[in-house]
């Protein structure tokens, strides 16, 4: 592919996602109060996600960008613009991250100009297509960006850049709890393991750095506790358990609602998960049963955005899975042309292979 090619297909993605954003903006609901939000008064647990808060609350009061900017109508309106430019920078990180720890992943990277596409997919799917609790949050794809970062610092053993991306992105979102549990999977992986090897060969506990958990741990907790104890004032009306709430969720006409996990394809990888490799990137896919749980306690499960960190991560998945796949037919193919080939079958005669 020649440079001036990539560049077209570069743009063409970034116009794919400023489209998304612009309809995502646009017609999903903010949950927030943003003028109680931004003042530090808005409901629990909503409100001690503060970060989008550093980036916002410039936008919307800066003079030149309300002079130069806004608009009446459209995207770029005095309450949706910065949430807009914020959705925005935070998705293309994310994507620009996915993008390279897949280049990471895979030995032949024949998929790269699919990993987007995938992605973009799952993002569109869990955020904005559907018709039930169809909200957005300002920290939403921050979130999406932090744990794709988290996810790529975990795989590149780069314990410094992870333990940053855990110190930020919980003031951001306190999922990065969840980078903890897949550090812990992949510290414990057992090196040669493949997809037949039982669980409990797939791991070893001995192999944990475990003053590294406890700092990445302390670090959670430093910002986690100082937050809740700041906003502890505040409207808990919405911090509530909600397993209950969730149970009545569980009808036939709400299951593809309730399956809508990173566009549908989460399912797909946990059903062909025997067929990810590498082993330990797949051994990631273990945090779900603990992810499910606590989104089962205090989530809405027909709110697909509380899957939205794994956006990045199951695009991957699956990219590498239909790789492998097409690897295998290729071989397959392969073998059967050597098997015709001594046979006496020309190769120059597929006419009589298929009479054949």
């Amino acid at each position: 592919m020649s440079r001036v090619t990539r560049a077209l297909i570069l743009c063409l993605y970034f116009f794919a996602a400023l489209q998304f954003v612009r309809y995502y903006s646009k017609t999903t609901v903010l949950y927030l109060n943003m003028p109680a939000y931004l003042a530090g008064q808005e409901r629990l647990p909503f409100q001690e996600r503060v970060l989008p808060i550093v980036f916002l609350d410039p936008i919307m009061h800066s003079r030149w960008i309300a002079a130069h900017l806004f608009h009446q109508n459209g995207n770029f309106t005095a309450d949706r613009g910065a949430f807009y430019v914020l959705s925005l920078l935070a998705l293309l990180v994310a994507a620009g991250i996915t993008q390279k720890l897949y280049g990471l992943l895979s030995p032949t990277r024949t998929m790269s100009l699919l990993v987007f596409p995938v992605f973009l997919f799952a993002v569109m799917w869990t955020y904005s297509i559907h018709s039930e609790a169809n909200f957005s949050y300002p920290y939403d794809m921050l979130s999406l960006a932090f744990f794709t970062a988290g996810l790529y610092a975990v795989y590149q053993k780069r314990f410094l850049l992870l333990a940053l991306v855990v110190l930020l992105g919980t003031f951001n979102r306190e999922t990065t709890l969840f980078l903890i549990g897949i550090f812990v999977l992949d510290a414990a992986s057992v090196e040669g393991a493949g997809a037949g090897t039982p669980l409990r060969a797939r791991f070893r506990l001995r192999d944990l750095p475990w003053v590294r958990l406890l700092l990445l741990c302390a670090l959670w907790l430093a910002v986690k506790l100082p937050l809740a104890h700041t906003f502890a004032h505040n409207d808990g009306s919405e911090n509530f358990v909600r397993i209950g709430y969730n149970l009545n969720l569980l009808r036939p006409r709400l299951l593809p609602a309730l399956l809508n996990i990173c566009g549908y394809t989460l399912p797909v990888v946990l059903l062909l998960r025997r067929d990810l490799r590498p082993t330990r990137f797949a051994n990631y896919l273990y945090i779900l049963p603990l992810w499910f749980a606590v989104m089962f306690w205090s989530g809405v499960l027909v709110e697909t955005r509380i899957y939205g960190e794994l956006c990045s991560y199951s695009a991957i998945a699956l990219v590498l899975i239909i790789e492998r796949h097409l690897e295998r037919h290729l071989e397959v193919q392969g073998e059967a042309g050597a098997r015709e080939r001594d046979a006496g079958f020309p190769a120059e005669a597929p006419a009589l292979r298929r009479s054949a």
